[in-house]
């Protein structure tokens, strides 16, 4: 039985192999299938979970992206409908609320055209953009309620397919308004700077900022030169010429207390960009200063609404004032508007009053404010001009102040600036309205007098002008006076040329200098002849110092108690390679007149020095030698120091040297005067005397108070001795001063036995002059002085008698009180740059 079972067996199990085989797939499949089909689909949500979330990341991106920018942004599908828009799009249009994004309708376009000036070409153009999809737009849009938009526009690309248009909107207003502003003020700058009227320029600014508001009739009140000059109006062409003929010809008054309350009004004073405007005037409406101006305004229709001040350094230049229709028509941004256009007037008028200012510094002199030396041109032209059309005659003066120099290096520049500005108030006063007075430079005036009719007339004047001069000017409390000299010429009996008639009254008031000045004289032809003379004399003296053409001679000094010669003067004298020796008188004036006085003033004492010591070495008797000090040598603060170095670099005895200065000179500055004296006593210098003693005006108390040991009695008063009985006086009244004052007396230019007798009768100490000896080369004095000393009985033997004089002095007028004197203390004296 076992065997016929194998085989069934074995068949079997062959047979249920298939089975499990296919029984395995069975399970297989059913167990690993589902599973995997579950698994793809888990994959699949993951997948699509990421993809939402990445589009959810990317729309919030994008949502962002549109309500972060400035522009309104608005897409439209091909068809140009509406699809979404940000917020700042719904703001700039000013649409309801709800129309946000995803909810714009198809009326949306028409609500957007429905705000514009011209809705006709915006549709024209979305229609344009609907038919031509792919192309670029842009445009500006003009609101009516005057805003402007940057319309941009730009077709929107998937797969290389246009799906649709994206637009932005931009608010340009306040860019264009800036930009509108930055023209208007070109134009008007330009206008300024051109030289065009400014009242012109101001219309312009005015059209300007009308144009700007849309609303707005704007005024501008402004005065062109100061706060006394007339109110100008300027205004836009909105405003109506009634209005601002009513406000300038009825509103003067109104506008007047309109201004006076604006400057009382210190919270207008400062005002800026950054404070909110705070110089606008907003209580127009209610202040009592403007009620006249409203009711002068409310006639014409429109009212005042607020308005600018015009300021510049605290100074009110003017106002802008707003008006309106109606006070509800301002637009917002006008305040703002209105306080720009007052800057840019402020500026406008600040150069127009800078260019009047420049103007007067070109043509007017800026301390007197008489023309200039550029319009004195100008008129003389004109006027000669006019005379030549109707053959009438022309004057014309030069003035010279005389002594100027002197005042202004004594009492300082700013004493000379207040006597300049006096002299120029009086010679105004001489003149008549059409006439001209000038200032050419320094102390040089010249004067126009047109139509005259004869010389005697342009005599008349210059009479005046002397005469005007003789009061004094009052300096820092002291009384100074000042003479002029005066030149003048007539067109056309001396020339026809604007340049020589200049040149003439120059070369005439030269004239009137060198005769002592304080008058005038009229042009002759001679003068030019002496006019060439002292151009060549000037221009030799400024080579003079180089070529070694001067020279210093010594005047002898007698002492009358005992006959000796106990000094001398040291006297300039220029040698000229052509003309010899030239007269002190000519060439002295012209060293003061270019200031080489004072170069060669220091080259005297340093010679006078050398020479003393040289003296002193070859065993010559003690003599004092005098120089004397010029006007510009006192007024330097180093006088002191410079006569000390000279004394140093000598090895002079300081005792040995004499300074003479000017009684002028002492009394233009007195305290200035007793410190600078003082000082040179400090350096030893012990000699000092005062020159033409009587020739000035001197101050007893002044006189007291000056360190000086000696009196010199002026040549013009010893001239007239002994028969002029003012001089008789004067020289007795001069002798007895200065010996109760300690002083003694020196008396130049004595020349005949009568002037010697008379002056040693009265007790005068020292004399010197041509009786004595005249100035002498240093060799030639040394030699006097030698032969004085071996013959003691020189003096008598080179004079008369003593009985001779003792004849002379029965001649002389009785002296009252007066007793013939020796000598008194202390011999000191000085002398000047001139012939003795």
């Amino acid at each position: 039985m076992s065997r016929p079972l194998l085989p069934l067996l074995t068949y079997a199990i062959l047979m249920c192999i298939p089975g499990l085989l296919l029984g395995l797939v069975a399970f297989v499949a059913l167990r690993v299938v589902p599973m995997r089909a579950f698994h793809l689909a888990l994959q699949e949500i993951a997948v699509r979970k990421i993809t939402e979330e990445r589009l959810a990341k990317s729309l919030s991106i994008f949502s962002a992206t549109l309500e972060s920018t400035a522009d309104g942004i608005f897409v439209t599908d091909v068809h140009g409908r509406a699809v979404v828009a940000n917020q700042r799009f719904v703001d700039l249009w000013n649409l309801p609320k709800s129309a946000g994004i995803g909810v714009l309708d198809s009326e949306t376009l028409f609500t957007l055209a429905e705000q514009l000036r011209d809705p006709g070409a915006f549709f024209a153009a979305q229609k344009d953009l609907t038919r031509h999809i792919d192309v670029d737009h842009g445009a500006v849009l003009e609101l009516r309620d005057g805003r402007l938009f940057e319309w941009n526009s730009r077709p929107q690309y998937v797969d290389g397919d246009v799906v649709g248009r994206v637009s932005s909107f931009r608010d340009i207003s306040e860019r264009k308004r800036a930009e509108s502003l930055l023209a208007a003020e070109k134009e008007v700058l330009e206008m300024v700077v051109c030289g065009m009227p400014l009242k012109a320029a101001l219309d312009v600014l005015a059209r300007h900022v009308e144009v700007l508001s849309g609303q707005m009739f704007c005024a501008i009140l402004f005065r062109e030169s100061s706060e006394d000059s007339d109110l100008m109006c300027a205004a836009g062409p909105g405003l109506p010429h009634a209005v601002t003929g009513a406000i300038l010809d009825q509103g003067q008054a109104a506008l007047g207390e309109i201004f006076a309350d604006v400057r009382k009004r210190k919270d207008l004073q400062q005002h800026g960009l950054s404070d909110e405007f705070s110089g606008v005037i907003e209580d127009i409406e209610i202040n009592p200063a403007w009620a006249e101006y409203r009711d002068l305004i409310c006639r014409q229709g429109i009212q005042a609404c607020f308005a600018v001040s015009i300021q510049s350094s605290g100074q009110l230049l003017g106002l802008i004032v707003a008006h309106y229709r109606k006070s509800s028509d301002q637009p917002p941004h006008d305040r703002e508007l209105t306080w720009v256009a007052a800057h840019l007037t402020s500026i406008a008028i600040e150069r127009r009053q800078a260019e009047a200012r420049l103007q007067v510094l070109a043509h007017y002199d800026a301390l007197t404010f008489l023309p200039n030396r550029d319009l004195f041109r100008d008129r003389l032209s004109q006027a000669l001009a006019h005379a030549e059309r109707h053959k009438g005659l022309v004057a014309v003066m030069f003035l010279d102040l005389d002594r100027f120099k002197t005042i202004n290096d004594t009492l300082g520049h700013d004493a000379g600036d207040i006597l300049l500005r006096e002299v120029s108030a009086r010679l105004r006063r001489c003149v008549r309205e059409e006439d001209t007075v000038a200032r050419l430079g320094g102390d040089e005036f010249t004067v126009i007098l047109e139509r005259v009719s004869k010389p005697e007339d342009a005599a008349l004047v210059a009479g005046k002008i002397v005469e005007a001069l003789v009061p004094p000017i009052m300096l820092g409390g002291q009384e100074t006076f000042v003479t002029p000299s005066i030149g003048v010429t007539i067109y056309p009996w001396d020339s026809d040329n604007a340049e020589n008639l200049l040149k003439n009254a120059d070369t005439a008031m030269y004239r009137v200098k060198q005769d002592g000045g304080n008058g005038y004289r009229f042009f002759t032809p001679e003068m030019n002849t002496l006019a060439v003379g002292r151009l060549e004399m000037e221009s030799g003296l400024r080579r003079a110092m180089e070529r070694e053409e001067f020279a210093v001679y010594y005047q002898p000094k007698l002492d009358l108690a005992t006959g000796a010669i106990i000094g001398a003067e040291a006297l300039l004298r220029w040698i000229h390679p052509d003309r010899g020796i030239v007269s002190p008188g000519e060439f002295i004036p012209i060293l003061e007149e270019t200031g080489q006085i004072e170069q060669v003033g220091e080259w005297v004492l340093k010679v006078v020095c050398a020479q003393i010591r040289a003296w002193q070495d070859a065993a010559m008797p003690p003599l004092k030698v005098a120089v004397n000090l010029s006007g510009r040598q006192l007024q330097r603060n180093n006088l002191s120091t410079t006569i000390a170095g000279i004394l140093e670099e000598t090895g002079l005895d300081p005792s040995f040297l004499e300074l003479e200065v000017t009684e002028s000179m002492l009394m233009n500055d007195p305290q200035y005067a007793v410190d600078m004296l003082l000082q040179i006593r400090a350096k030893g210098v012990v000699h000092i005397d005062v020159d033409d003693f009587g020739t000035g005006y001197s101050s007893l108390s002044y006189l007291k108070r000056f360190p000086i040991d000696a009196l010199k009695l002026d040549k013009s008063f010893v001239d007239g001795l002994p028969h002029d009985e003012d001089d008789v006086a004067i020289s007795r009244a001069v002798i007895a001063l200065a010996h109760s004052l300690k002083l003694r007396v020196i008396a130049e230019g004595v020349e005949n036995d009568a002037q010697l007798a008379f002056l040693q009768h009265n007790g005068c100490d020292v004399i010197q002059g041509y009786i004595v000896s005249p100035p002498l080369p240093a060799d030639a004095f040394a030699k006097l002085a030698q032969e004085h000393r071996q013959n003691p009985r020189w003096f008598t033997e080179n004079f008369h008698s003593r009985s001779d004089l003792d004849g002379h002095l029965h001649k002389l007028p009785p002296a009252k009180a007066l007793r013939r004197s020796g000598s008194s203390s202390g011999a000191r004296m000085r002398g000047p740059s001139v012939n003795r």
